[in-house]
């Protein structure tokens, strides 16, 4: 393969076939077919992807929040974003409630996070001591503490968590949301520095993808695979 032909290597995270990954995956064969790039894309943990990206050893990160690259020199955001995401928290305890995330000061509530997730990460410092706080590599194992009553609430992306109750192995589980982290938070894609002029190229490739409404098409084109329609 020549360096002309060599494929802009994507971070994914988790599984490929959940439902963030098929989606992002659609996306992002789209615009680079319309960036006339070849395109591939490998699995990771977040933490793990991260170094990766950083490192210059693939060459993105398909989706983070804003303020991701903030102290992250050697990447560059593309300044268009990919999806509106809604992250929250969530427990197997019938009891449990929260009007808002403040609400588990001085509750003694374990909480966990999967690994990587900086949102869920930050919501928490601050609101529940140090020693009650945990983070896990994987949803699956995140809610499997939780169900086991380990911890008190697990904190993630909501989509993600709703497609793993989907799984044989926690159907019937009494999970439930109990509180989001604000509204919907949008995310963005993030590149290696050496691929600096690729960012505003895809951003407005982006931008002419969700004026013809194809982000959402791709969308629900998921959640009829998944079987959520």
């Amino acid at each position: 393969m020549t360096a002309a032909e060599k494929p802009f290597v994507w971070g994914v995270d988790g599984e490929p076939t959940n439902y963030g990954n098929r989606w992002v995956t659609l996306i992002y064969r789209e615009a680079f077919r319309r960036l006339g790039i070849p395109v591939q894309f490998e699995h990771y943990s977040l933490a793990r992807r991260a170094a990766l990206v950083e490192e210059g050893v693939i060459d993105g990160e398909t989706s983070r929040i804003y303020s991701y690259g903030d102290s992250r020199p050697n990447l560059v955001r593309v300044e268009e974003s990919l999806a509106d995401l809604v992250f929250s928290f969530f427990t197997a305890n019938p009891s449990l409630r929260l009007a808002r995330i403040e609400d588990m000061r001085g509750t003694g509530y374990r909480v966990e996070y999967r690994r990587g997730i900086l949102l869920c990460e930050t919501a928490v410092k601050g609101v529940v001591a140090a020693e009650q706080i945990s983070d896990v590599l994987t949803q699956g194992q995140g809610l499997k503490k939780l169900i086991a009553g380990r911890t008190d609430l697990y904190c993630d992306l909501e989509v993600y968590v709703l497609q793993e109750l989907q799984q044989p192995e926690f159907k019937g589980a009494n999970v439930r949301k109990v509180v989001s982290i604000g509204k919907t938070v949008p995310t963005y894609p993030y590149v290696n520095k050496k691929h600096a002029e690729l960012a505003p190229r895809l951003a407005a490739v982006l931008k002419q993808m969700k004026a013809e409404g194809l982000i959402e098409v791709y969308r629900k084109q998921v959640e009829r695979d998944l079987g959520w329609q």
